[in-house]
């Protein structure tokens, strides 16, 4: 993936407020036109490419409302204030988020006419029970129904998914998560519930009808999903909330930390470690061959990873090698 330009139209096109949102505090403000902070579209273009000389493969993305559930004269002029960066190449395409009920095929075919390559489509749940707790507004159906008419527009499908919202369980969650591998979209982001201030979410968390995942349990949930995934050979590009210090202030409860995505691999590479060591035999010692680049998440924040293993009694048993032409991701073992 290379550069993405993104460019927050928080909450707008959406046509009710979910439960779980505050789009503003999770994305910031934007003016009255919908430009992010008061700057023109151009003018955030223009600085991230001054700072990125020479970039391929840029994309624009349009984020935090409903893009589709815009008026089509507004979704026009916010796209077509990307066309000339598209035809003079520096820019290679255009991405945005939405609705699933927000889909249709003749928007489709507009939006690949206008430069669109990318389409994340909202779908947070594939249990109806869930989606109607959550008031999102749209059934299970209408994210069936989208994902296949993007797909036979030409665009490529990605998928954002809530794990721990409200009425869900672990078995729907993961019969979901199995429905969506069938259909295999190009990217997944998965956005452990998270309690924002000033959202419908909170009040219920502050009547004690709402229980978020702990930490802990978000961690692994979402290092399962991110497991069945990678052995579909689908992209999870994004592992929790984009940290930001005006979203640190605004959530009131759940799984919110500005490194979950780091904590997760972290938590894979723990389980990976600790199944070679358990299948050493007595005397053995483990050695670790990985990328210096994946050393920090194989031995966790604070050395977690280390102290967990040697509390399992295999302290000593076991050496981590880092090495510098290692391919990130991938790991060799040896036993002596």
């Amino acid at each position: 993936m290379g550069l993405i330009i993104p460019v927050f139209i928080s909450h707008r096109g959406c046509p009710h407020q979910c439960l779980f949102c505050n789009q503003h505090a999770i994305s910031g403000q934007q003016d009255e036109d919908g430009d992010p902070k008061g700057e023109s579209i151009e003018d955030v273009i223009d600085i991230w490419l001054g700072r990125s000389p020479g970039q391929k493969d840029v994309e624009v993305a349009f984020y935090g409302g409903s893009f589709t559930c815009l008026a089509h004269d507004e979704q026009r002029r916010l796209l077509g204030a990307v066309t000339p960066y598209i035809n003079d190449g520096r820019v290679a395409g255009i991405r945005l988020s939405t609705r699933p009920d927000c889909v249709s095929q003749e928007n489709s075919r507009f939006l690949v006419e206008m430069g669109v390559k990318t389409v994340e489509l909202g779908v947070q749940s594939l249990d109806d029970r869930v989606l109607a707790a959550c008031r999102r507004g749209h059934s299970a159906d209408d994210s069936r129904r989208a994902m296949d008419t993007l797909r036979a527009a030409g665009l490529q499908v990605g998928v954002q998914l809530l794990p721990g919202l409200p009425g869900e369980t672990t078995r729907s969650f993961i019969a979901g998560l199995r429905e969506i591998i069938t259909f295999h979209p190009d990217l997944v982001r998965l956005y452990p519930a998270v309690v924002v201030a000033q959202s419908p979410l909170a009040d219920l968390y502050r009547q004690e009808k709402y229980t978020p995942l702990t930490l802990n349990a978000a961690i692994g949930l979402t290092r399962r999903a991110k497991e069945m995934l990678d052995a579909a050979s689908i992209p999870v590009i994004r592992m929790g909330l984009q940290p930001s210090d005006e979203l640190a202030k605004q959530v009131v409860a759940g799984p919110y930390h500005p490194a979950f995505g780091e904590l997760v691999v972290s938590r894979q590479w723990f389980r990976r470690i600790r199944k070679r060591l358990r299948a050493c035999g007595v005397g053995e010692h483990l050695i670790v061959y990985i990328s210096d680049r994946d050393h920090s998440a194989v031995v966790g924040m604070k050395k977690m990873n280390i102290i967990r293993l040697a509390k399992l009694g295999f302290q000593g048993r076991f050496t981590i090698i880092p090495e510098k032409n290692r391919e990130r991701g991938t790991v060799k073992y040896a036993v002596c």
